[in-house]
């Protein structure tokens, strides 16, 4: 432990927080691809016994495709999960103590990334449903909001190191919650599922167009 976080409470350590928030992520991950349907032990997958490789191949081939909706949910689902731990890591990265709002915005947090892989799953399977669509971005939308709530609560109670540059925290905080309300906007569209995958599909668009404005108003001011 560095003498810069000697004097921090018991319990308000960033590093056992961080450690256990990478845990439930990639636990939450790796339950994505668990939920994905398998091809049975059916004999029109296997050859032999009169099932030449080009049936098999078709059965299987066309098995896989029906699984579209499930690799389109995992696809959106991982890189939600990726995006909101490589941000949670490099914030976690930069304070030095947590506080109580920092530690309570943790629960819902991984609350909704532990139980991420169940609506994917829900909506993998039924894409066509308005309500599967419903509840995968209520989900998804709760936990962008918790992961903006976490950037910002890291602002307001000064839990950055001296060296940080606080405000690209605050530009990243504010491009979080755009996105979160950009992610609740599309609920309008759930009724239109599966063409809302498309509006959600275009949030890493977003987030590149917030974060290079973001830069290029840093430097501006930089260089005022």
């Amino acid at each position: 432990m560095t003498a810069e976080n000697t004097d921090v409470e018991a319990g308000r350590t960033p590093e056992r927080v961080g450690f256990f928030t990478d845990a439930v992520f990639a636990i939450a991950m790796t339950l994505l691809v668990i939920e994905i349907p398998r091809p049975e032990e059916a004999p029109e997958f296997s050859v032999g016994d009169g099932v030449s490789k080009t049936q098999a191949a078709g059965h299987l081939w066309h098995f896989l495709t029906g699984q579209t909706g499930s690799f389109v949910a995992y696809l959106l689902a991982f890189f939600m999960l990726w995006t909101a731990w490589r941000q949670h890591h490099t914030l976690f990265d930069r304070i030095g103590r947590l506080s109580p709002g920092l530690v309570a915005w943790h629960f819902p947090l991984l609350l909704l990334i532990g139980f991420l892989p169940y609506p994917a799953t829900v909506y993998g399977h039924h894409t066509a449903n308005p309500a599967a669509a419903l509840l995968f971005v209520l989900t998804v939308g709760g936990l962008l909001i918790c992961r903006a709530g976490v950037q910002s609560q890291a602002l307001r109670d000064d839990l950055l190191h001296a060296h940080v540059d606080a405000s690209e925290v605050a530009a990243g905080a504010r491009a979080s919650w755009i996105v979160a309300a950009y992610w609740l906007v599309t609920i309008v569209l759930c009724w239109w599922t599966p063409w809302v995958i498309i509006a959600w599909t275009l949030t890493p668009v977003l987030g590149a167009i917030l974060n290079r404005g973001s830069r290029r108003r840093r430097t501006s001011i930089g260089s005022s």
